[in-house]
């Protein structure tokens, strides 16, 4: 990640095509921890290209594999067999259960494909239960009267009169 693909105006990453996965440029949208994490990285050494540097002597200059640190992560964290990908995975699965379509999902996880996208998308039938309720409202006012024969409600239950006369 350099220093001249991030834009902290924008609030955007440019992943570069020779780095992306499918060989397009891909914009991320950074969000607000996203963008301090990246302004206090750049208060603190603004003289490399390089997000993260590598340690001295590095090849690249740069962490190009982040297994080793993410290893050195988990452990201060106490978090075992986490895998970055994991990370990747519960932002998208989040992301759907608080309601996103699996455009903006898969927008988000850089997909092409809204089929790759429904398998981090793993929904929980909160929504599906609401899109639901939500219809069935609707048909129970459209039906009106001929809805209390669907519900099984009688003017009774209803606070009506039931009176014969």
């Amino acid at each position: 990640m350099r220093w001249a693909d991030v834009n902290l105006e924008a609030a955007t990453w440019r992943i570069p095509p020779d780095d992306a996965k499918a060989g397009e440029a891909i914009v991320c949208p950074l969000t607000p921890l996203a963008l301090e994490i990246l302004r206090q990285r750049k208060a603190a050494d603004d003289n490399g290209p390089w997000v993260f540097p590598g340690r001295s002597g590095s090849k690249a200059g740069h962490i190009a594999e982040p297994k080793e640190a993410w290893k050195r992560i988990c452990k201060r964290a106490g978090l075992e067999g986490l895998r970055i990908h994991d990370l990747r995975r519960s932002s998208g699965s989040w992301q759907a259960a608080l309601g996103a379509s699996l455009h903006v999902i898969g927008k988000a996880l850089g997909h092409r494909n809204q089929a790759t996208t429904a398998i981090y998308a793993q929904l929980d039938t909160s929504p599906v239960r609401q899109s639901l309720t939500a219809a069935e409202a609707a048909l129970l006012t459209a039906a009106g009267d001929s809805a209390k024969l669907l519900t099984g409600a009688t003017e009774e239950e209803e606070g009506g009169d039931n009176v014969d006369a």
